[in-house]
């Protein structure tokens, strides 16, 4: 009852359940928050922060695709790099006419946020794995000057996901086995008797 009396209680985001949802893999899930919060470390804000270092120097480019700066907008998607990856991972959630733009991106999660019905569930679980994977890659570049094509990031993001739904239970559905099928995902192991809009944890 004290908590309840003096904690504080902002205004409830409209973009929740698009970043946090039952089957949303946890530190993707924080990635994701920190994006929309943009309370991502990038260059562009630690050099307006530093203005000594500012002074003494360009603005550090994108250290994947050196074009650019490195800022929120940039890295998801517009970067050359992470838009090849955004594209080859899209279509395994059905995005293929959304654009490797963030804010295109969250307009369609917004409108699909609170949906359990399976397609919906992995768009979010493919959106959130991308831009995981993609700012680890920009960390790897910057601090172990380790870089890998987009290609093999790609399958990376698309085994993660598809690890994460062998793990969870359905209910057999026409639009369930679809959706498997794209990911080669097969047999009794992944179906129960829940609800076929739900897709639950083990």
């Amino acid at each position: 009852m004290a908590w309840q009396t003096i904690r504080s209680h902002d205004i409830e985001v409209s973009w929740k359940d698009f970043v946090w949802f039952a089957q949303c893999i946890p530190k993707h899930a924080f990635l994701v928050w920190l994006i929309m919060r943009k309370k991502l470390m990038t260059q562009d804000k630690m050099l307006v922060w530093n203005q000594v270092r500012r002074k003494s120097m360009n603005m550090m480019c994108c250290l994947l695709c050196y074009k650019n700066i490195d800022s929120h907008g940039h890295l998801f998607f517009e970067c050359e790099y992470s838009a090849q990856v955004w594209c080859k991972v899209r279509s395994h959630a059905d995005m293929e006419n959304i654009p490797p733009i963030w804010n295109n991106i969250l307009s369609d999660m917004l409108q699909r946020r609170s949906s359990k019905l399976i397609a919906n569930v992995v768009a979010k679980l493919c959106v959130a794995a991308a831009a995981y994977y993609i700012w680890r890659e920009r960390n790897k570049r910057l601090f172990h000057n380790h870089a890998r094509p987009p290609d093999m990031l790609a399958q990376e993001i698309i085994a993660t996901v598809r690890y994460k739904l062998m793990g969870m239970k359905f209910k057999t559905s026409a639009q369930v086995t679809r959706m498997l099928d794209k990911w080669n995902i097969h047999g009794d192991a992944v179906f129960s008797s829940v609800d076929s809009t739900c897709p639950m944890n083990r």
